[in-house]
């Protein structure tokens, strides 16, 4: 009794022939299984579910609109959820590890930052601040050495080309010289792990494009270190790296988009705390005699 009233079920939903069937049969295996993937390399579900959904459009062609909204849906509940998942998974309160205290200011990045390390091999990340003619850039190892760089930053839009030396690549970021910032550009000072408010909003400054906020959702560990977590509205890329993120007037980290993260939650993003990177690069940022 019960089978046949799930037959009639599929077939009221998908249509009365055996293909029409095993097409829904085929959507609704794969339905847990999209929404429930929030790990990179977990897509043979998904494209399985829109090659179902695909053939029983086909098949069953004056319910075509139905099942595109369907999958519509279930992609928006799918980064929802994941998106979710990753947060409280990862966010908490801030890890008893002694982070470093600093008291300075800096000129806020933001630029883009381009090299070529080999052919066919471009590094693109962001500057995280400027100090004393020099600055670090995106807030996480680029796996550099020492040395004379050929680059390109766009400041304010304009690009300039140069050389500069590379003087440390550390779990941090990267330390180069010369690099001087806009002249118009004001310093802000650098905030520590104290200053940070959880659960409040801080804005990412992106000179290109208009500053937007995000979510302080809290601290993770990754590989040892301390990470801020946040939840942003606009996707987070690898080029990202090094955004100077602003909290009460204070620059609090920098944007380190160097894990990926389910390829359905773009939107949730590390930051390493401001005073880390400074505190790692100082001896490299002082001013020259």
């Amino acid at each position: 009794m019960l089978s046949r009233t799930a037959l009639r079920v599929l077939k009221f939903l998908f249509g009365e022939t055996k293909a029409e069937v095993r097409a829904g049969i085929c959507i609704l295996v794969c339905l847990p299984a999209v929404i429930s993937s929030a790990y990179p390399g977990s897509r043979l579900p998904a494209i399985a579910f829109c090659l179902s959904l695909a053939s029983t459009a086909f098949l069953a062609l004056k319910r075509r609109l139905i099942f595109i909204g369907l999958i519509i849906v279930v992609q928006v509940v799918s980064i929802g959820l994941n998106g979710a998942r990753v947060l409280l998974r990862e966010a908490g309160e801030l890890p008893e590890v002694a982070l470093p205290e600093v008291a300075i200011s800096v000129v806020p990045g933001g630029d883009v930052f381009s090299t070529k390390i080999s052919p066919g091999q471009v590094i693109t990340a962001t500057v995280c601040f400027y100090k004393n003619g020099a600055a670090v850039v995106a807030a996480h190892k680029c796996g550099l050495s020492p040395g004379v760089l050929d680059v390109y930053t766009l400041l304010n839009d304009e690009r300039v080309e140069g050389e500069v030396i590379l003087m440390e690549d550390t779990p941090w970021g990267f330390a180069v010289r010369p690099l001087e910032p806009p002249a118009e550009r004001q310093e802000l000072p650098l905030g520590n792990a104290r200053d940070v408010s959880i659960g409040e909003t801080a804005t990412c400054l992106t000179p290109r494009t208009e500053p937007f906020d995000v979510e302080i959702a809290g601290w993770t560990m990754r590989e040892g270190r301390p990470y801020l977590v946040v939840s942003s509205p606009r996707k987070i890329t690898n080029g990202m790296s090094g955004v100077p993120v602003v909290q009460n007037g204070r620059i609090i980290g920098f944007l380190a988009a160097t894990w990926p993260l389910s390829a359905r939650s773009p939107y949730i993003g590390y930051v390493s705390p401001a005073a880390a990177v400074y505190n790692e690069l100082r001896d490299h940022l002082q001013a020259p005699p």
